[in-house]
């Protein structure tokens, strides 16, 4: 993807897994990456829990919102009862580069879930 520099911070928050704040400077011809290039590094979609039963339950223990909602109007995030992260978020077929250039990840359906209370 002609990456010109990168740099990067890791962090702990209160709880589970560290989490990574990454700026990557690419060359002009690359500036925009497309969203094949982005779907090759970031992932938003359930894993199969059969599978990949390790990420699976690293991804159930520690990457899944909520609950919030209707349901569960406690969490910090509720403002006027509605999740200010915007969960859930909406089953997306493609990413798309959104017209201020930000990504809006592919989030397919398929068929996996996570069930946390």
């Amino acid at each position: 993807m002609g990456i010109r520099q990168d740099m990067y911070t890791i962090e702990f928050q209160k709880r589970g897994l560290p989490h990574a704040h990454i700026l990557i400077f690419f060359h002009p011809s690359n500036k925009y990456p497309r969203p094949g290039d982005i779907d090759k590094i970031i992932s938003v979609e359930v894993p199969d829990p059969l599978k990949e039963p390790k990420l699976y339950n690293l991804v159930k223990s520690h990457m899944v919102h909520g609950p919030c909602g209707l349901a569960n109007l406690r969490p910090s995030c509720m403002k006027d009862r509605k999740c200010s992260k915007y969960y859930p978020k909406k089953i997306q077929a493609t990413t798309i580069v959104d017209q201020d250039g930000y990504p809006v990840y592919r989030r397919r359906d398929n068929g996996h879930t996570i069930d946390k209370n």
